[in-house]
């Protein structure tokens, strides 16, 4: 096994292109620095360097290794001062959420209760089954769920199972989504019969199996035109420029006042003819103690999911 400080020597050596060079350069001995090449060499079964009048010069297996070298040295540095960096800093959170908008509205306003001027925080947004993942791998501290009612009972053996515990925090309706220029723009109310014309952008969850993990409402009948994306940004970007359209408790990261009153890009209208309730919480760990930032972000995510 080469030794990250031999790689170094090496890589100096080649700077130099002198061994005494190289070992006024690292303070130490000239001695020092040709058993490491002999040791780098044996180890490896090849030449490294050869000798001329003016020092030593690195053969074609030498340029090769050193390029390599280079690679993992930097890495290796990399390293040390990412972590050593992150002992360092005062404060360490993290937060895994479905494809939320309150979750991440939430996470936004606790920056400025922080009051530090260095600190370490996260946010995920994934599907369900990475939420469960992350908390329980301790990955995360909290993650944000909207678990459907028909499936309640199903989840909370699941997350049993993992020793996770879900917190409900509100009940949510649901919304239909579509842009200002969408033909069903002017509606009141919508229902699915209104809907079925037009696309449909729901959250893909990597598995049919899995749709009882999903943060949307499960249809009954499978609907013609369906469209399946992984990540907010397509699903508001699709809402936003075609006539598709998206269900749920929220879609932007506006204000629900605004959204509801019809006075952003995207708009939310009712839909009338559906009663499925989506239960708004978090999980934790069965033996968690929340932190104080994290007893901070439940208390804001309450309001928010509160607000909707």
């Amino acid at each position: 096994m080469i030794s990250l400080q031999n790689m170094r020597y090496m890589i100096e050596i080649s700077k130099h292109q002198s061994i005494s060079a190289a070992a006024k350069s690292l303070f130490i001995s000239q001695s020092t620095l040709s058993t490491a090449i002999k040791e780098v060499e044996q180890s490896l079964g090849i030449v490294l360097f050869k000798r001329n009048s003016r020092g030593v010069e690195l053969t074609y297996e030498g340029r090769d290794y050193i390029s390599h070298a280079k690679d993992i040295v930097e890495q290796a540095e990399y390293l040390e001062r990412r972590y050593q960096h992150k002992k360092s800093l005062p404060m360490r959170f993290s937060v895994s959420t479905q494809r939320l908008p309150f979750a991440t509205k939430a996470f936004i306003k606790i920056i400025d209760k922080i009051g530090l001027d260095r600190y370490d925080i996260a946010i995920r947004e994934c599907p369900t089954h990475e939420v469960i993942h992350d908390v329980t791998t301790r990955r995360s501290e909290i993650g944000v769920l909207c678990l459907n009612e028909n499936y309640l009972n199903t989840m909370k053996k699941i997350l049993n199972t993992s020793s996770l515990i879900f917190y409900p925090l509100g009940e949510i309706e649901n919304y239909v989504f579509v842009r200002k220029e969408h033909p069903l723009a002017s509606m009141d109310a919508l229902t699915m019969e209104d809907l079925k014309g037009y696309p449909f952008v729901t959250y893909g969850q990597g598995d049919d199996n899995l749709l009882h993990f999903s943060e949307e409402i499960i249809f009954k009948e499978i609907l013609d035109k369906n469209i399946h994306v992984i990540d907010r940004c397509t699903k508001i970007a699709l809402v936003r420029w075609s006539n598709c359209f998206s269900i749920g408790p929220d879609l932007t990261n506006s204000n629900g006042d605004e959204m509801h009153s019809k006075l952003s890009e995207i708009q939310a209208i009712k839909l009338s003819d559906n009663n499925q309730i989506l239960y708004a919480g978090y999980i934790l760990r069965s033996e968690h103690t929340l932190s104080d930032l994290g007893a901070i972000y439940i208390k804001i995510l309450e309001q928010e999911i509160q607000g909707l």
